[in-house]
C-alpha cells in the first residue's frame, strides 16, 4: 500500500501522538487496508496499556478540559468525591423524599474518545418481569445508558430514582416504627425486614419494589402457641388491607396489634426477647437464632451454634 495515507480523528491525533512515522510505515508495508487496521488496533492497544501502566500521571489537557466542564456544568455543590487523575467521580442524588444517594462516573484513560461508564446504583432487585419491563428497567434494578454525557447520565439516573421512591418510602416507615432486628445494617437494595414482635416473636416482611404498598409476603417466628393465632388472624383480617395506608400501618390492622409494633419509641430492646437464651445477643457469627424450645415453659430461641457448643462442652467424655 505505498504511497497511501490515511486521516485520523483529533482524539486519535492525540493518542497517537509521535507515532505518525512508524503508522506510514506500516501502512508502506501492509498488503491491503485489513492488514493495516490489524497494525492500528495493536498500536492503540500498546499505547493504552501504557497509558494506564503509567497511571496516566500525566493527563491530556483536553481529557482534564473535558471532565471539568462536564462537573462545572453539573454543580460542583453535588460532586462528593474526585480522583486526583479525575478518572473516578462520585455524585450526590437526592430523591423526591430528601435520601441522599451516591452515583460513580468512571472516566477511562480516552475520554472522550471512550465514553464515560457509570456504576449501577444501589436500588431493589425487581422480579416482575413484566412491570420492570413497562417502566424501563432491567428485571434486577435500574439500567442506566452507557456512553451519555454526565449531566445526561445524572438527569437519567434522577428520573429512574423516582421509580422506587415509594418502596424507599415504606422501607424507611418500617425502619423507623417498628425493632428491625433483620437485616442488622439495611441497604437501599434489601426488600425484607424483620421486625420485633414480643415475646420471641418476630413477622419477616418482603416487599415488593414496583407495587410496594400491596400486601408483602410475610413469615411469623416464634413458639407455636404464639404465632398460630397470628397467622390466623392475618389470613382472616387479609380484606382489610388498604393500599392507601402503608403496610407497617396494615399489619397492626391485621395482627390486631393495638399499640403497633413495638419500636424504638415505645419498647426498650432488652424487651423485645429475640435474642438466643444462651449467648442473650440475637445475632452471632452472622447467625440469627433459628431454634426453638419445645417446652411450654421456655419457649426460647436459640442459635444453632450455641446449641452445638453447650451440648458438646457439656457432654461427658468417654
Amino acid at each position: 500500500m505505498a504511497n497511501t495515507s490515511y486521516t485520523r480523528s483529533e482524539e486519535l491525533k492525540e493518542i497517537l501522538s509521535g507515532q505518525e512515522t512508524q503508522l506510514q510505515q506500516k501502512m508502506d508495508e501492509a498488503k491491503d487496508m485489513a492488514s493495516f487496521l490489524v497494525e492500528l488496533v495493536d498500536t492503540l492497544e500498546v499505547t493504552m496499556s501504557n497509558r494506564s501502566a503509567k497511571g496516566d500521571k500525566e493527563k491530556p489537557l483536553r481529557y482534564c478540559t473535558h471532565i471539568m466542564e462536564q462537573l462545572d456544568a453539573l454543580g460542583w455543590d453535588r460532586v462528593t468525591l474526585v480522583d486526583q487523575d479525575l478518572s473516578r467521580v462520585q455524585i450526590e442524588l437526592c430523591d423526591a423524599s430528601q435520601r441522599k444517594h451516591l452515583i460513580t462516573a468512571r472516566f477511562p484513560p480516552a475520554y472522550p474518545t471512550i465514553p464515560l461508564t457509570i456504576a449501577p446504583l444501589e436500588v431493589p432487585e425487581c422480579e416482575d418481569d413484566q412491570l420492570a419491563s413497562q417502566r424501563g428497567l432491567s428485571v434486577g434494578g435500574l439500567s442506566l445508558k452507557q456512553g451519555l454525557a454526565l449531566e445526561a447520565a445524572i438527569r437519567q439516573a434522577e428520573g429512574q430514582l423516582e421509580i422506587f421512591r415509594e418502596f424507599w418510602d415504606v422501607m424507611q416507615d418500617f425502619d423507623e416504627r417498628t425493632w428491625v432486628i433483620d437485616p442488622e445494617k439495611p441497604t437501599r437494595a434489601d426488600k425484607m425486614r424483620r421486625c420485633a414482635l414480643g415475646n420471641h416473636c418476630s413477622i419477616q416482611v418482603t416487599v415488593q419494589p414496583l407495587s410496594p404498598r400491596s400486601m408483602p409476603d410475610t413469615k411469623l417466628f416464634g413458639p407455636t402457641a404464639s404465632i398460630a393465632p397470628m397467622r390466623t388472624k392475618l389470613y382472616q383480617n387479609a380484606g382489610l388491607w388498604d393500599v392507601k395506608k402503608l403496610p407497617r400501618e396494615n399489619l397492626e390492622v391485621l395482627l390486631e396489634l393495638e399499640g403497633g409494633f413495638p419500636s424504638p419509641v415505645s419498647t426498650n430492646k432488652d424487651d423485645i426477647n429475640v435474642g438466643c437464651g444462651i449467648c442473650y445477643s440475637f445475632r452471632f457469627e452472622g447467625q440469627v437464632p433459628d431454634q426453638l424450645c419445645s417446652h411450654a415453659k421456655c419457649q426460647q430461641p436459640f442459635h444453632r451454634v450455641c446449641l452445638y457448643e453447650t451440648i458438646t462442652t457439656s457432654a461427658p467424655k468417654t
